[in-house]
């Protein structure tokens, strides 16, 4: 069979395949789209096009997705477009991101000026867990961009300016990918720009919370602490407010103000990614796991490991499973 499959689809367009790449060329020189997709938890986009006429991607087959957990940058370097996520609709512009971070790969976007280069990482979370050293960096880079989740991650994504160390990166890899660099050169590019986005949203953060006291700061740590390494007990907020000698509300509201989290929403990020490791890199349980993680009915450990990643946790482990 050969290597490299080129064809007109429907809408007219000349699609060529070749390996870990496929390239759109849009009619009448208005362009191309180009997309490398390293790993099949990864895929990179970058456009380079000069029309707004530009269907679909997922009607041209050229976006992939699956279920589990994504998160999704589009990166605008010239022009606009407006992109669609969870039913709602947004403007990004240039020099700016768009992020998301939810369970599904069903987004997508439109073209709404005749001159628009970009680029658009698409991480499917769940898979990046393992063995590979690429993909533990990336499995970084990802940790680093989707902290705070609660706050800087909605629905409706996350719209903010990129900055100026994060542009330059995006040069190069914008060049990289439209100039169809080595593979290696674009997953270290991505790795990057991903590490410089993650400086940004941390600023933003800090930016937000420069009125933290020394007390407030004190105890949302010791929190932090205590739901991190000790996620297999029930920690309450009654607990540590009594601890503390204040109210319920208070503990929640500390540790929200420092870490961007809800209380009970970083408990139970770091109970399901745990159980997602020892799913996917042991033979234990589901059982076992669900005690290990703090959930005395297992019945409950399922539903909420569902919630959490949209699968099961038996097919979690059919999914990721590594002898």
């Amino acid at each position: 069979m050969a290597d490299k499959i080129s064809h007109l689809n429907n809408a007219g367009f000349l699609k060529s395949e070749h390996k870990k790449r496929t390239e759109l060329s849009l009619p009448n020189g208005a362009g191309y789209i180009f997309s490398y997709h390293p790993f099949e938890s990864m895929q990179i986009i970058f456009f380079d096009i000069h029309s707004s006429e530009i269907p679909d991607l997922w009607q041209l087959g050229f976006r992939k997705g699956d279920e589990g957990r994504y998160l999704r940058t589009l990166i605008c370097k010239r022009g606009s477009c407006h992109f669609f996520v969870n039913g709602s609709e947004g403007i990004l512009l240039s020099g700016q991101v768009m992020m998301d971070y939810g369970i599904g790969d069903d987004k997508s976007f439109l073209f709404t000026s005749d001159n628009f280069s970009g680029v658009e990482i698409i991480m499917q979370v769940d898979t990046l867990v393992k063995e590979s050293a690429m993909l533990r960096m990336l499995r970084f880079v990802v940790e680093e961009m989707c902290l705070p989740e609660e706050e800087i991650f909605d629905s409706n994504g996350y719209v903010f300016n990129y900055s100026k160390t994060t542009e330059q990166t995006l040069d190069k890899l914008l060049n990289s990918g439209l100039s169809r660099a080595d593979g290696i050169m674009l997953i270290a590019l991505t790795v990057e720009i991903g590490h410089n986005l993650g400086t940004d949203l941390k600023e933003i953060s800090t930016d937000k919370h420069t009125d933290v006291s020394e007390k407030q700061l004190l105890i949302a740590e010791d929190i932090y602490r205590c739901l991190t390494d000790d996620f297999g007990s029930k920690h309450t907020a009654t607990h540590f407010a009594k601890k503390y000698g204040t109210s319920d509300t208070t503990v929640k509201k500390y540790f929200k103000k420092v870490y961007g989290y809800g209380f009970k929403e970083y408990q139970t990020k770091v109970r399901m990614e745990w159980a997602a490791e020892k799913l996917a890199t042991t033979d234990m349980k589901v059982g076992d796991i669900s005690d290990a993680v703090g959930y005395a009915k297992h019945t409950k450990f399922s539903n909420a490991f569902k919630k959490y990643y949209g699968i099961t946790p038996l097919t979690y482990r059919r999914k990721n499973l590594r002898s």
